[in-house]
């Protein structure tokens, strides 16, 4: 017989407990818990789609028959509302990752031997997402804190936050891995730092009135001289599905199709029939287009036209497919392969079909023809108007998600930065002209003998068209009050449309939902 005591004095080893000080100990480990603080970038081409692209001249949305997508008429006439969701993307999901990065640099702060590259990287991060905000709302709040956070926080002025964002990079940087491998991809390290810096010296004039052109072109070089990337040959390399290898890019979001969400062209943009082109197993939404200004800005020489996807559509059977250089194209276009579809892509017309193929012969028999220009019928514009987003690989079969990884930076933007902020404070700077003829000659065009603000302002939305920098650029070249197509320009929806030249509008409303939420918040002006 055995006689077992049992002590309540005895407390049980708990195997499933682990705490943050026995775990956060090496890099291993906080590199794993780290990877919580990128998640709200799953959604950053979304977001950079409705606060940038859509907000400038180089993205629409075509209105149908039905009035499908016809609600987002506010985003192209500057006339939205703080209530609208869009103006709500940017702030909920930066502010999500700022309290993750508060959160995870409190833990690591407090073990016995806190890993510096660690919180370094994650105040670099984290001044990435408070960047977006101020660039955004200019009036924003900062808080540092998680477990003793201010609920209801108030805003600072834009210097004030332009100040902190500044000096959390500053004091990061040099502390990030210089390292390109695999252990830092798709996360911050030191060249991304330097990006990050970058963008925010070359719009500091436009933030809090002070320029910092210098500062941005010092920036710059340290990634261009000690990062190490090289100028892809071709354009496209960057851009397609196994982009992991491009020597290019900077930082980028990781996506693999059926493993995370949400990288859109495809759903957004493509039309539904074209399912039929890429065996995707389902409809997109058909709703995003490039303006005809945008499509137009582009010389028929230069290669990157090949993200334009206009023209007849085929079936699988053409062979769809992307090459490094010229982008997308049909390997094997032929009569018998024609797309058609009198279903989906031509019933919001209805009775109008007559009319349609009046204005677009090459539709006779509900051919599927895409044309980069807007051809208004009855008030409406058909669903084939605009040319398509293809400056991403689609793998035929994948699916919902793509499988090119989002670059966030590229060499090739960082050099074109480098080149705006020399140029702006030397319009006759050799380096600049120099940056821009590189950039220009992968393209397959001619160099320029000199550099004037419409050569600049004109490459820097060609090349970094649909990554996010947009609205910033045209509103540092002053082009933001501009009229361009549904823009003052024509009509939408049988309504001519309105330019709400307002330069309230060059910063977003507080969102809606924020300002309920938490009554410390100021509207900003022209919002109220």
């Amino acid at each position: 017989m055995v006689a077992v005591t049992v002590s309540c004095d005895v407390e049980p080893e708990i195997y499933s407990e682990v705490l943050p000080s026995e775990y956060f100990q090496t890099e291993d480990q906080i590199n794993t818990a780290a990877a919580a603080a990128y998640v709200p970038l799953n959604d950053y081409f979304d977001i950079m789609e409705s606060n940038s692209a859509l907000l400038s001249d180089v993205a629409t949305i075509v209105i149908k028959s039905d009035n499908d997508w016809g609600g987002n008429a506010g985003l192209f006439s500057h006339d939205w509302t703080p209530d609208m969701f869009q103006m709500q993307w940017t702030w909920t999901r930066m502010s999500r990752g700022i309290s993750t990065c508060n959160r995870l640099i409190e833990i690591i702060s407090e073990t016995p031997n806190p890993l510096e590259s660690g919180i370094a990287e994650l105040r670099a991060l984290r001044a990435f997402y408070f960047y977006n905000m101020l660039q955004a709302y200019g009036n924003i709040p900062i808080e540092t804190r998680f477990a003793a956070a201010d609920p209801a926080p108030k805003q600072v002025s834009p210097q004030a936050a332009f100040d902190f964002i500044e000096k959390e990079l500053l004091e990061s940087v040099d502390k990030l891995s210089s390292s390109k491998g695999i252990e830092t991809y798709g996360k911050v390290n030191k060249y991304a730092g330097y990006s990050i810096l970058t963008q925010l010296y070359l719009n500091s004039e436009r933030i809090t009135g002070v320029s910092k052109w210098s500062e941005a072109a010092a920036a710059a070089k340290v990634v261009m001289d000690e990062g190490g990337y090289q100028l892809t040959p071709g354009y496209f390399a960057n851009f397609r599905a196994e982009n992991e290898g491009s020597t290019e890019n900077i930082w980028v979001i990781p996506y693999e199709e059926g493993s995370n969400c949400c990288f859109g062209p495809v759903l957004h943009s493509f039309l539904g029939s074209m399912d039929k082109t890429f065996d995707l197993g389902w409809n997109p939404w058909a709703g995003f287009s490039y303006t005809s200004e945008y499509y137009h800005s582009f010389d028929d020489d230069d290669l990157r036209k090949g993200q334009f996807i206009v023209g007849q559509q085929y079936t699988k059977d053409a062979g769809p497919g992307w090459t490094d250089k010229g982008g997308f194209a049909y390997a094997n276009p032929k009569d018998q392969y024609k797309l058609n579809n009198c279903a989906d892509d031509f019933n919001n017309f209805g009775d109008f079909q007559s009319e349609f193929e009046q204005a677009y012969p090459e539709s006779a028999g509900c051919n599927i023809f895409i044309s980069p220009d807007f051809i208004e019928i009855d008030g409406k514009y058909p669903k084939q108007s605009g040319a398509r987003f293809g400056k991403w690989e689609v793998v035929p079969g994948n699916g919902f998600n793509s499988d090119a990884d989002f670059s966030i930076y590229r060499l090739a933007g960082v050099m074109l930065q480098r080149a705006e902020a020399l140029w702006r404070i030397d319009n006759a700077s050799a380096e600049a002209l120099t940056i821009v003829n590189q950039i220009r000659g992968r393209a397959g065009l001619d160099d320029l003998v000199s550099l004037t603000e419409d050569d600049l302002y004109h490459e820097l939305k060609k090349e970094l068209g649909l990554e996010g920098f947009s609205r910033p650029t045209m509103l540092r070249f002053d082009r933001y009050e501009d009229d361009w197509w549904f823009k003052g320009i024509g009509s939408y929806a049988g309504q001519q449309t309105v330019n709400k030249k307002d330069i309230t509008r060059r910063i977003l409303p507080i969102p809606t939902e924020a300002i309920q939420g938490n009554p410390n918040l100021v509207q900003n002006p022209g919002y109220n």
